[in-house]
């Protein structure tokens, strides 16, 4: 089931934001020349949250350890360890909605 999440001109292209859906955090990015994409929003390193994520538009890093990961799809760019959970977004009458069911984020071997 999608739950609202925010606005949709509360993000642009090539930016990012955190939003709270069902309890999980989840990283909305909008990479440049592409669709609006939702991610775990905590690190499957270490499992802090990514509030201060770094976002150039296309890879999106963690500002702990700085692993990194295509904004595109979510998979792992350096190391390559863990891909971020991806979430179902769709965007209506001007606002954003994620669908959580199902879905958990995936967290490195330790």
């Amino acid at each position: 089931m999608f739950t609202r999440v925010c606005k949709a001109d509360t993000i642009d292209e090539g930016g990012m934001r955190l939003v709270i859906a069902d309890a999980h955090l989840i990283i909305l990015a909008w990479p440049d020349d592409g669709e609006l994409k939702a991610f775990q929003g905590v690190c499957p390193h270490t499992a802090a949250p990514m509030a201060e994520a770094g976002f150039d538009g296309r890879v999106l890093s963690c500002p702990v350890h700085h692993w990194t990961w295509d904004a595109q799809t979510g998979l792992p760019l350096h190391p390559q360890e863990s891909a971020l959970a991806a979430y179902p977004v769709k965007v209506e009458d001007g606002v954003v909605y994620i669908d959580t069911d199902g879905i958990s984020p995936s967290f490195a071997a330790r």
